[in-house]
């Protein structure tokens, strides 16, 4: 399919309650000739609604996610999860701390708040803020792990700083997840500086919830300015103190320190003022959303409540503003329904001049709760049963196709690395890879590439030093052509930086879709080189990273790739791995390839037939990336597997074992791949203390080399 460039460019900073319905919108109609960005601190956008009910132990983590992954994947639209350091309003630019500026026309602002924490002195190790609250069960989870040892046989004390409506239900819905992380009595007590709980809520609703806390136990101490957090206590501005092992921080809501980093103008509170339209006072072409902004004309309380009501305005703004028209105000609504979640399958409702309580109100709720993440759900992008060709190297040709063509071109040498020529000091290498951009953010692809380019280079055992890159950019205009060139070459010169390389030189074209790689060229570190002939009987088989990229790469491109498995995907292919085949080469090994396009049954078989031996693997020891097994079972697969595959005539394996998604991923095609090293085991002692010195990945050992059996297939795999 041919791509294009849009001309328009819209970039949503924060992925809350707001900018969150943008995207859903997006997703369900588009925008004509307009790209979509979403720049996020997560993966995941936690719903504040969902909290308490996930901490009850009533619905599962996942329950209160926007897998942000999915459904950008699922619109084609860019998530980038890499700070941003500032914002250039005149020039319209976004700008991060390690990448370079982003262009855009229309910019949403809708990072949230943080916890006011004013002069409160803190020292404490064990004090957990609400926020964020994708983070929020994991922080807590540790540090009451952390104090098992500490506060002994005695009962714990946690203290709940805040009495909001979020304050009161994570008092509520803490004595499950207590319970469940740890072994003996526990004590919770509700802090508030307020003379009253629930402020701006109706006496017959602050009543209950006292009602509710007595009859648990819990302790309110109201009216409480707290002044310090140390170990073990809580330290009030009139001197007095309260014992707490852990504190819960919950209070009222504080700018982001973004905020004050953007150039904008702000509320006394340091949130960013705006019109009723949402734009901000000081650019109309940025609109700041939910906690983030304050209207100019009418303030309102910082809750998710006015957040959500602001998506569809939101919305229909920026088209209005994309085509020049007015545009329409918000109208904060003057009530809304408070439904606080009791921990227990109850809750409390305030409407209006009513109050309510019982089962039937937490149902309304979880109803309510359920029904708002439904909205967010990704629906994989094409059917299973239309043809998609992978990208990264899962678009290569088949090696059975490429090992007829050389021969009939002329029996052309083929090499991985091929040795051009030689100094005094050492051979000169060279190599050549490209591949369809497999990501929508070309900064990252830039990355990629450059890494993956390099493999060959670094396989050998040599350090890359120069690169030329071939670049070929959609059509569009020449602003965006020229911004996905800019990020691309910057995000190669990140990783040839890594490796004391350089960019000098290319070519670039216009063509059907974003497609990038390099020739490399590098010297070796002396007169050895890593090779696939070297490797010698009793040898073990080691690899640096674990396989299933390729199809975690399929997965991706249908949306079926989870926040949590992209994370790992993404971290395994940018870890570099010049510096093993640095570490390598100076413990005297001399036998290794890289794992790429062909699987990693396909380079080993490589190598075992240079080496004219045989070799027998560990299927169980083999390390895979979380997701890739499950992937597998689900009928994903990248479109290069199949060819590779087809090598599954010399391997030797019981039914049982070919019937394991391991055993399918052994042809999977790997961008950015580990390496797969032949190591002796006296060489393997010396390698491992360098690789823990380093702070690296162990190698895994996954098999061992063994003679070669005419009578049989070359790999054994048990």
């Amino acid at each position: 399919m041919n791509e294009r460039l849009a001309s328009r460019h819209i970039v949503l900073l924060g992925i809350g309650h707001t900018n969150a319905h943008v995207l859903r919108m997006y997703a369900m109609r588009g925008l004509p000739d307009t790209a979509l960005t979403c720049i996020s601190d997560h993966h995941v956008s936690a719903y504040s609604g969902m909290l308490p009910a996930v901490l009850a132990g009533q619905v599962p983590q996942t329950a209160m996610e926007i897998d942000l992954v999915k459904l950008c994947a699922s619109v084609g639209a860019r998530l980038i999860t890499q700070r941003v350091s500032g914002l250039d309003p005149t020039k319209r630019q976004i700008h991060f701390e390690d990448r370079p500026p982003m262009d855009y026309d229309l910019l949403s602002i809708g990072v949230g708040s943080t916890a006011v924490r004013n002069a409160v002195s803190v020292t404490s190790k064990s004090v957990v803020e609400i926020k964020p609250m994708q983070s929020f069960l994991e922080r807590l989870q540790a540090v009451v792990s952390q104090l098992k040892e500490k506060v002994g046989d005695r009962s714990l004390r946690v203290a709940v700083a805040g009495s909001g409506a979020a304050g009161l239900e994570i008092a509520f819905c803490l004595p499950a997840f207590i319970k469940k992380h740890w072994p003996g009595n526990f004590s919770i007590t509700l802090v508030t500086r307020s003379k009253n709980i629930l402020e701006g809520s109706r006496t017959r609703t602050r009543q209950m919830a006292l009602n509710e806390f007595q009859h648990r136990n819990v302790k309110v101490v109201t009216a409480a300015t707290v002044d310090s957090l140390e170990e073990g206590r809580i330290t009030f501005s009139n001197g007095e103190t309260l014992d707490a092992d852990v504190v819960i921080w919950s209070t009222g809501a504080a700018p982001p320190p973004i905020l004050s980093q953007l150039g904008l103008a702000t509320d006394a509170n340091g949130f960013l003022l705006t019109r009723p339209t949402l734009q901000s006072v000081t650019n109309p072409h940025v609109f700041a959303v939910g906690d983030t902004g304050t209207l100019e004309t009418q303030p309102t309380p910082k809750a998710g409540v006015y957040a959500v009501r602001q998506g569809p305005i939101l919305w229909k703004n920026l088209q209005r503003s994309l085509a020049g028209e007015t545009l329409k105000p918000y109208r904060p609504q003057h009530n809304f329904m408070q439904l606080l979640n009791l921990g227990d399958g109850t809750a409390i409702g305030q409407w209006k001049s009513l109050t309510f309580s019982g089962r039937w109100v937490m149902r309304l709720k979880h109803s309510i709760d359920t029904a708002f993440m439904d909205k967010f759900q990704a629906e994989p992008m094409l059917d299973e049963e239309d043809p998609m060709q992978c990208r990264g190297c899962g678009c290569k040709v088949g090696a059975d196709l490429l090992a007829s063509a050389l021969p009939a071109a002329g029996n052309i040498k083929f090499d991985d690395a091929a040795e051009i020529g030689r100094t005094e000091e050492h051979k000169i290498v060279a190599s050549t890879d490209f591949f369809t951009s497999p990501f929508v953010d070309p900064f990252l692809t830039g990355r990629v590439a450059a890494l993956h380019a390099a493999s060959d280079i670094v396989a050998s055992g040599a350090e890359a030093k120069y690169a030329l890159s071939n670049v070929v950019i959609p059509m569009g205009p020449p602003g965006p052509q020229q911004a996905v060139l800019r990020e691309l070459l910057a995000g190669a010169k990140c990783e040839f930086d890594a490796m004391d390389a350089a960019i000098v030189g290319g070519h670039t074209i216009e063509g059907p879709r974003l497609e990038i790689g390099f020739t490399v060229i590098g010297n070796t570190l002396g007169e050895s080189l890593l090779e696939k002939r070297n490797l010698q009987v009793g040898d073990g088989l080691y690899v640096t990273k674990p396989i299933g990229i390729g199809v975690l790469l399929a997965a991706h491109m249908r949306s079926r790739c989870s926040a949590a498995d992209y994370r790992q995907l993404v971290d395994a292919m940018l870890e570099r791995q010049h510096a093993y085949a640095r570490l390598a080469i100076q413990s005297g090994i001399i036998a290794g390839t890289d794992v790429t396009g062909f699987g990693l049954a396909g380079h080993l078989l490589e190598m075992i037939d240079a080496s004219q031996t045989g070799a027998c693997l560990q299927l169980d020891r083999i390390p895979v990336l979380p997701g890739a097994c499950d992937a597998i079972a689900g009928g994903i697969q990248s479109s290069l597997a199949p060819s590779n595959r087809m090598a599954a005539v010399k391997i030797q394996a019981t039914p049982d074992i070919r019937r394991q998604p391991t055993f399918d991923l052994l042809f999977d095609p790997q961008t950015c791949g580990g390496l797969l090293l032949g190591i002796a085991d006296e060489q393997m002692q010396s390698l491992e203390l360098k690789i823990a010195d380093s702070g690296f990945r162990p190698l895994v050992r996954i098999g061992t080399v063994t003679a070669s059996n005419a009578n049989q297939q070359p790999l054994l795999v048990k």
